[in-house]
Formats: structure tokens, sequence, C-alpha cells
């Protein structure tokens, strides 16, 4: 269980808008996009104190460094 906001909140996010098979090359374009929406819905939709959004923006980040350098790596081919 994770909860919103959290690092691994947003590695499910993103890794469940990849597509779903594994041989799929995904680029840093398609990765990208997925990152800036999850971005978009943060500063745009979501209604918080702007500590918490600072929070949670670190936190998106910090997923997707984890993800670039090690998961999908793994899991996915990258260009």
């Amino acid at each position: 269980m994770s909860f919103f906001g959290s690092v691994e909140y947003f590695e499910k996010e993103i890794t469940e808008n990849l597509p779903p098979e594994k041989s799929v090359r995904i680029s840093e374009e398609q990765f990208s996009v997925i990152a800036a929406r999850l971005k978009k819905e943060l500063l745009d939709d979501f209604v918080c104190e702007e500590n918490i959004r600072r929070e949670c923006l670190d936190n998106l980040f910090y997923a997707i460094k984890r993800l670039k350098g090690s998961k999908l790596q793994t899991i996915y081919e990258y260009k």
C-alpha cells in the first residue's frame, strides 16, 4: 500500500502508465510525458498547502530518478 504523494505512489502511477508489453522500447520522451502529466496534476489539480505540494513534487522527481536508474532498465529497454 502506498500513500498519495509518496515515492512509492508515484513509482506505481508511472509504471501503470507504461505499455504492458515488457519488450516494448520506452523512449525518454514517453517517460517524460507520463511524468509531466503527474506534475501537472500536482500543480493544477491538487489542492493543498505549498509545503505539501513541494514535498510531493520532490517525491515525484525522486521516483522518476529511481525508475530510470534501476527498475525500468531491468524491465524495459530504453533507446
